[in-house]
């Protein structure tokens, strides 16, 4: 009985015993688990942490970088050179553009429709023989600014008078003006020995032709005048030119060259050729291939030389050339399409006399004055009556009938040539 109950107490004391170790071994896995749980919290916060850490570096890295690329553009900007641009040069065609463009802008269209004409002293003053300038000058040239003035016998006495003249018209005037002395082919025998017009020497070729231009330019120059109606360009036995179409065009040449190295505007005339057109439409049966051949040829040598500063255009009519009988100097066809567009000229184009009878017979002043400059010509020669066609064109310009950019051409054309010497002044430092 004792032993039973020994060994009950041994089985219930190892019974005891076992549930204590089982015990024990649960509490070391909850332990070991909580450790478990523990360190792997910490494993994961240290992991987070170290990305954060390492994505913050990045970002500063980024940072970092990118201040210094801002850095270096910083630098490069500063340190590029700047780019210096060389002005353009200052020319002497860039300044008289600038002056004409200046004169043009503060021009009234009554001066300017007035700078398209060139008539006598006495067409200005009302006079009948002009023979020195005064207040009635002064007070004409006020109301109209006309572009030039044209002096024949009548108005020439003495070398002293007609210098004073000159220089007192020429003073009065708001804008330059174009002295010329007319016809000088047909001027008296009186006023060529007056202003001692008559060469010394016979025109036979291109270089005596460029002496006795000189000769009679430097003469025309000393006594005041700036224009001339010169070279006559007319192939006959008895002219200047002659007969052979290539000695024509070097005395042409030459006589004009000879002009304009003295101061003196040279005006060839006639273009296309000159007619009988004083009393009446004086015709010619000359076709264009006839005018290529002889008169183009001579015309063209004198634009192509640069010595042409200004063409005559004739009151002929050349039906063969124009279909109709349409005087040249108010033709589109031979100033526009002939003169400009064949021949290539620039300059200064202007009318023969307007108060021929080539004209008078068929228009009035006004009429006729219109008509040439819708053509195509820059300056109205001599009209019949000048208070009539002055009010004409500046009607028609006032209207649009004539635009005003085409009255500014012309005036372009003019003022370039009037104010040539001004800017050589000026660049001369004068």
């Amino acid at each position: 009985m004792a032993r039973l109950e020994e060994q009950d107490f041994d089985e219930k004391r190892l019974a005891r015993r076992q549930r204590r170790k089982k015990s024990q071994l649960i509490a070391y896995i909850i332990l070991a688990s909580i450790c478990l749980v523990v360190f792997g919290g910490c494993a994961a916060l240290i992991i987070f942490l170290n990305g954060v850490l390492k994505g913050d570096k990045n970002v500063t890295a980024e940072a970092e970088i990118a201040q210094q690329q801002e850095e270096v553009v910083e630098s490069a900007v500063i340190e590029t050179p700047e780019v210096v641009t060389e002005p353009e040069e200052y020319t002497q065609e860039d300044m008289l553009g600038d002056i004409v463009n200046s004169v043009l802008e503060e021009q009234t269209l009554e001066d300017k429709v007035a700078g398209l004409f060139i008539i006598t002293p006495e067409q200005l003053t009302g006079v009948d023989t002009a023979v020195k300038a005064g207040s009635g000058t002064q007070e004409a040239l006020s109301n109209y600014a006309v572009g030039g003035i044209v002096y024949s016998s009548k108005n020439i006495k003495t070398t002293e008078q007609i210098k004073e003249m000159l220089d007192a018209t020429v003073s009065m005037s708001k804008y330059p003006v174009f002295t010329f002395l007319s016809d000088q082919g047909n001027t008296s025998d009186s006023v060529k020995d007056t202003l001692a017009l008559s060469p010394d020497i016979e025109i036979t070729d291109g270089e005596s032709a460029y002496q006795a231009g000189t000769q009679i330019g430097s003469q025309l120059f000393k006594y005041g005048f700036n224009c001339s109606v010169a070279p006559f360009i007319e192939m006959t036995e008895e002219s200047m030119l002659g007969t052979d179409i290539d000695n024509a065009r070097d005395i042409a040449a030459g006589y004009s060259k000879g002009l304009e190295e003295s101061g003196i505007l040279s005006c060839s005339y006639m273009f296309p050729l000159k007619g009988d057109t004083l009393s009446g439409m004086g015709t010619s049966d000359k076709s264009k291939d006839d005018l290529v051949l002889n008169e183009y040829e001579v015309f063209k040598n004198i634009i192509d030389s640069g010595f042409a500063g200004a063409i005559m255009v004739s009151n002929v009519s050349l039906p063969n050339l124009t279909q109709d009988n349409t005087p040249a100097s108010l033709s589109d066809k031979v100033i526009t399409e002939e003169l400009r567009g064949t021949l290539g000229y620039e300059g200064i184009v202007i009318t023969a006399p307007l108060s021929e009878g080539a004209i008078t017979e068929y228009y009035t002043a006004g009429e006729a004055a219109v008509a040439a400059i819708k053509a195509g010509a820059d300056m109205i020669y001599i009209p019949e009556d000048f208070t009539e066609a002055y009010n004409a064109v500046l009607e028609a310009a006032s209207s649009g009938s004539i635009s005003q950019d085409r009255i500014d051409e012309s005036l372009r054309r003019i003022y370039a040539v009037k104010y040539a010497d001004r800017v050589e002044q000026i660049s001369d430092g004068n």
